[in-house]
């Protein structure tokens, strides 16, 4: 039987990774709609994440709680602390999500995400989503190797994401010469666009978080 505190850890672990689906799931949800222009996922993706702040919440709790009632050695206080700061890179991109989901709905419904804004924003949401899914297999290791390997290959798609959206913003503001006129619709497309890429950032932040947690080093996360 693990003791009170090893078993505590578990628990909290396994909180993370719980949460971490959720995440995974939504974001999934979120790219089949704008690939296939499904609207009704946008808002599947939204209500999968209508209780990640509480549950956020508690993970945090549980994680106080361990810190004040368990004697945590070095190796688990390290771990601990960056569970507190991967709690909350998570609730974040659940509300990076969210906020796409909402604002992108009644873009697409109005037609206003023109067909090279879905084509970007698609590959945009796939490599979010590979960011994320990639990250929460740390969770799975203690291999310096594979979990740094993890890391390399987050900021792989964490890379795609800046150039695809790079190009969406060089795209929209084309857009914007032709009609030579202000359009609100375009700015909202890349604001919406904007939390897909912030969405893999904060996948760079977990793995590396992950990677302190398991290897040591240093806490090293913007």
């Amino acid at each position: 039987m693990l003791p009170k505190h090893d078993q505590k850890l578990q628990e909290i672990r396994n909180l993370l990774v719980d949460l971490g689906q959720d995440l995974i799931t939504a974001a999934e949800k979120a790219l089949h709609g704008i690939q296939t222009g499904d609207i009704s996922r946008f808002e599947a993706a939204r209500l999968m994440l209508k209780n990640s702040g509480s549950k956020g919440n508690h993970i945090d709790n549980q994680i106080v709680t361990s810190l004040a009632l368990f004697g945590a050695e070095a190796t688990d206080l390290r771990e601990l602390i960056a569970y507190l700061k991967v709690t909350n890179e998570m609730v974040r991109i659940s509300e990076n999500i969210k906020t796409f989901s909402k604002r992108i709905h009644p873009l697409m419904e109005s037609g206003a995400c023109f067909q090279s804004c879905q084509e970007y924003g698609a590959h945009l949401c796939k490599s979010a989503t590979a960011a994320v899914t990639i990250a929460m297999k740390a969770f799975d290791t203690n291999e310096k190797e594979e979990i740094e390997g993890i890391y390399r290959s987050v900021q792989v798609e964490e890379s795609k994401t800046d150039d695809l959206y790079a190009i969406l913003e060089k795209n929209i503001l084309s857009e914007l010469s032709k009609v030579n006129e202000f359009n609100a619709s375009h700015i909202q497309i890349l604001s919406t666009m904007r939390k897909l890429e912030r969405i893999a950032d904060r996948a760079v932040n977990i793995s590396k978080l992950l990677m302190f947690a398991k290897i040591g080093g240093e806490l090293d996360v913007y």
